[in-house]
């Protein structure tokens, strides 16, 4: 997964991207696009909001598998990069 790398939370293995932002609005909408996707999927990331970037962070703290990142992650992460693509897609109106 591009953009995406491997670090650790809590000693336990996360994947972490930091998306960059130029205005704090837009990377506060980010956010709250994400905490839907989390909300919707009962999976919540690490999140840190700064002015001009969010960085998100999945993985698994409990689960029957033991801890780490695991396919939910990294579906998860994909759609992060989704969201990220469209609200950076200018909308046209005619």
């Amino acid at each position: 997964m591009k953009d995406w790398n491997i670090c650790r939370y809590d000693d336990i293995e996360h994947i972490e991207r930091i998306y960059a932002f130029k205005k704090y609005s837009t990377a506060l909408a980010f956010a709250n696009a994400v905490a839907c996707l989390a909300e919707l999927n009962g999976h919540h990331p690490r999140m840190v909001v700064e002015w001009g970037k969010v960085a998100i962070a999945w993985g698994t703290h409990q689960s029957k598998q033991g801890s780490g990142v695991f396919e939910k992650d990294r579906v998860l992460a994909q759609r992060c990069d989704e969201l990220f693509e469209q609200l950076l897609r200018p909308v046209i109106i005619s």
